[in-house]
């Protein structure tokens, strides 16, 4: 299983992708998404959705967390 967490938000948007390897959890892959502060919002939601997608598509998670 690879699980996709996202911390929700419009400056900073966080992510990480943990997969379950056995009884422990390995880290895979985890940052941040950022946009700047004189963006208006519809420009900050298309940069985190285009970025977040991109990483969807890259590591094919099987879940996905908030």
């Amino acid at each position: 299983m690879l699980v996709l967490g996202i911390d929700p938000g419009t400056a900073i948007t966080g992510y990480g992708l943990v997969r379950e390897a056995g009884d422990q959890l390995q880290a895979v892959a985890y940052g941040a998404v950022t946009t700047p502060s004189d963006w208006a919002l519809p420009q900050r939601l298309k940069k985190i959705h285009g970025d977040l997608t991109a990483l969807i598509r890259e590591y094919s998670p099987t879940e996905g967390a908030v």
